[in-house]
């Protein structure tokens, strides 16, 4: 029985017979044998004639030949609300014509279909559509293909699947004030004792030697030095390296966390305004969110992972030990959760990522009255309206 079963499926997957076509061969055959037992002329043409309608599609179907499928959508990147560009060129690149035939694209969760005439050989059809967006994520668009058959849904066959694209709604994204004098106090980055020929780090004057950049001569002191020596001595300016600051944001995606999907989406926003402010800063950012991660990349493609994000149960002692280890010289993690998250939790945070990381816990809460405080060298920042973000920001800066 296990057998015969998977038999039919087989047959049923590579057939182009529709269940339509399945029931109109039944009735076909059981009309066919009747009318002959019971000498009912009528039944036999009713029975010949779905047999026929049955054969006519499946010719339909597995005629056809292959045509090039372009498909495009333009911009890539759009805010919610923004409408996208998509287009469909249909190429025949054959020496002879094309049947007409039904072309489908998947947009999301909706279908775009046009019907494709008889095509010349040489030419070509484009057929655009527009995508709408509502909301933050991304719109899976294609593959596009070639559905052949008859005109009554009794036979069917696909071909010619293409590839496929992704149209990616980004977060909104809130202005807000540089982030190097607040959450970020270390713009500048840590000393180190390497060498360096050129950095923000002034460390001492040296002897000019052969091959250093002339652009580093210290004027003032060749001349004081050469005075003294009383022969021409040059000095250069020796710096030496420093670390970027390396900021870390760590979305928890968990739902339970928040008291609404509308809650968990500003929480989203939040931490896309706060990684993109970073990176216009200049500054090295990894962002962890949920079941995904962007490390030190630009800033489309730091939005392009938030539109990716999901509800997720990654708890966030989890999320700490990805980001470290992704990024173990994280200096500043920004964590970003609902209203009601312990603070055993963050300890556990902390104890993943180390003491020497500086930690802000951005509280998404609405309703309550944003403000700042500091829990055992954890500064939590309570946020009742993303409008109050930017004066967050700002709060800690002056703090």
């Amino acid at each position: 029985m296990t057998d015969l079963r998977r038999l039919l499926d087989l047959l049923r997957e590579r057939s182009v017979v529709t269940a339509t076509g399945w029931w109109a061969a039944l009735v076909g055959v059981a009309a066919l044998v009747t009318g002959w037992l019971l000498g009912w002329g009528e039944l036999r043409v009713l029975g010949l004639g779905l047999l026929v309608l049955l054969a006519l599609g499946m010719l339909m179907a597995a005629g056809g030949s292959r045509v090039g499928l372009e498909l495009d959508v333009r911009p890539g990147r759009v805010r919610p609300g923004a409408d996208a560009d998509g287009s469909l060129v249909v190429t025949n690149g054959r020496s002879r014509r094309v049947p007409p035939a039904d072309l489908e694209v998947p947009v999301g969760e909706r279908l775009e279909a046009f019907r494709m005439p008889w095509l010349g050989p040489g030419l070509r059809l484009s057929f655009p559509f527009t995508i709408r967006t509502e909301r933050r994520g991304v719109i899976v668009v294609g593959p596009v293909t070639t559905v052949l058959g008859d005109p009554f849904g009794l036979a069917r066959r696909t071909i010619n699947a293409s590839r496929v694209l992704e149209l990616f709604v980004h977060p909104v994204v809130v202005p807000l004030p540089s982030l190097d004098a607040g959450l970020v106090r270390d713009l500048e980055g840590t000393p180190t004792s390497d060498p360096s020929v050129s950095d923000l780090d002034f460390h001492t004057l040296r002897e000019y030697l052969p091959g250093d950049d002339r652009r580093h001569i210290h004027w003032q002191s060749s001349a004081r030095v050469s005075a003294a020596a009383g022969s021409t001595t040059l000095m250069v300016k020796g710096y030496t390296d420093t670390r970027r600051s390396h900021v870390g944001v760590l979305l928890d995606a968990r739902s339970a966390r928040y008291p609404d999907e509308e809650t968990f989406e500003e929480a989203v926003t939040a931490a896309a305004s706060i990684a993109v402010r970073a990176l216009r800063d200049e500054m090295d950012v990894t962002v962890v969110a949920g079941a995904h991660a962007v490390d030190r990349a630009g800033v489309a493609r730091t939005l392009d992972g938030f539109s990716r994000v999901e509800p997720d149960r990654t708890a966030l002692p989890n999320l700490a030990a990805r980001l470290h280890g992704l990024a173990p010289g994280t200096s500043i993690a920004v964590v970003v959760t609902g209203p009601d998250t312990p603070f055993s939790e963050v300890q556990r945070v902390v104890g993943h990522l180390g003491g020497h990381v500086r930690l802000h816990v951005l509280r998404v809460a609405p309703g309550e009255r944003s403000s700042t405080s500091t829990v055992l060298g954890v500064t939590y920042l309570t946020m009742g309206s993303l409008a109050d973000l930017a004066r967050l920001v700002r709060v800690v800066e002056a703090s």
